[in-house]
């Protein structure tokens, strides 16, 4: 007589649930350390000072200067 039954692996189980486990707990925080480095980054930009630099071009919708020295200005005709 032949008996045909599984065999279990108690180890496996608890294996495949710690890693489970383990895996979600990674995702959770790369996520709660990327909305930190956005969060760190964003205050930065609001600090930054710029001592020199260079931008060969640049848009902006909407800015707000205390003082600027230009040497050279260009406008383009207004579109009708």
């Amino acid at each position: 007589m032949t008996r045909n039954q599984a065999v279990l692996y108690p180890a496996v189980g608890s294996q495949v649930g710690f890693a489970r486990v383990a895996t979600a707990l990674a995702v959770v925080s790369i996520g709660a350390l990327a909305i930190g480095a956005l969060a760190v980054g964003r205050l930065a930009i609001k600090r930054l000072v710029i001592v020199s630099g260079r931008i060969d071009r640049l848009a902006i919708n909407e800015l707000e200067v205390n003082r600027l020295r230009v040497r050279e200005l260009i406008t383009e005709p207004a579109a009708a």
